[in-house]
């Protein structure tokens, strides 16, 4: 299978920040990991999550794709060369059509799977001082996406990730957003959608009713 390199490995700690003109606690900042590191079901030890909707099983592990960096050089200055949106793994090449709900990758000892796409909150947004991000991200579908955490284990800093099962369906990170962001009712995504297992029961319910209210 595919072998995707990792630029970094990053965890952080909720502290208080300055965003904007007010202190705001929040575990955005993410600093690369120096030693091996235990991922259990609900994330890497040490990485904090201040807010309600952060974290949980399936929310386990945040990837954003170094690739689409590109798509904010316009918009966001002093560029970092990692955890730009507080992901914890930077990735090479997973772009939002090259990744689906349902892959399966092995990081260090662990297995991953790709639950959904990533929501994108004000926090990013004022950290970088582009009021219009989350709506540009939505719009883009390049959001990042999370991962549950199917066999927990030891992640080294220098681990990369292996695609070890690609999900049948293919319901690629794009379908997802599209659904998510601009085209809801979309029956054929829909549709498709609801063939993948690993979908969270959240977005299971979600997207069977929006089936039945089409009908």
């Amino acid at each position: 299978m595919m072998n995707y390199d990792i630029l970094k490995i990053c965890t952080g700690k909720v502290e208080k920040v300055m965003l904007g003109d007010k202190f705001k606690k929040t575990a955005v900042n993410k600093y690369p990991i120096t030693e091996a590191t235990y991922l259990s079901k609900l994330g890497f030890a040490g990485d904090e999550h201040e807010y309600k909707g952060h974290g949980g099983v399936n929310k386990a592990v945040c990837l954003y794709d170094k690739l689409d960096y590109s798509l904010w050089t316009d918009y966001i200055q002093d560029m970092p060369d990692y955890a730009m949106f507080g992901e914890n793994i930077t990735t090479v090449g997973l772009t939002k059509d090259q990744i689906a709900i349902g892959d399966i990758f092995r990081l260090g000892d662990t297995l991953i799977q790709v639950t959904e796409g990533r929501g994108p909150c004000n926090t990013i947004a004022q950290k970088h001082q582009v009021p219009q991000l989350v709506k540009l991200m939505s719009a883009s579908h390049a959001t990042g996406c999370y991962f549950r955490v199917l066999e927990e284990g030891v992640v080294q800093p220098d681990s990369q990730l292996e695609l070890i099962h690609r999900h049948p369906v293919q319901f690629t990170l794009d379908d997802f957003n599209t659904l998510i962001y601009t085209d809801q009712r979309n029956q054929i995504l829909i549709q498709k959608a609801l063939k993948v297992d690993a979908l969270s029961e959240e977005h299971r319910l979600k997207f069977e009713k929006r089936l039945k209210n089409n009908d």
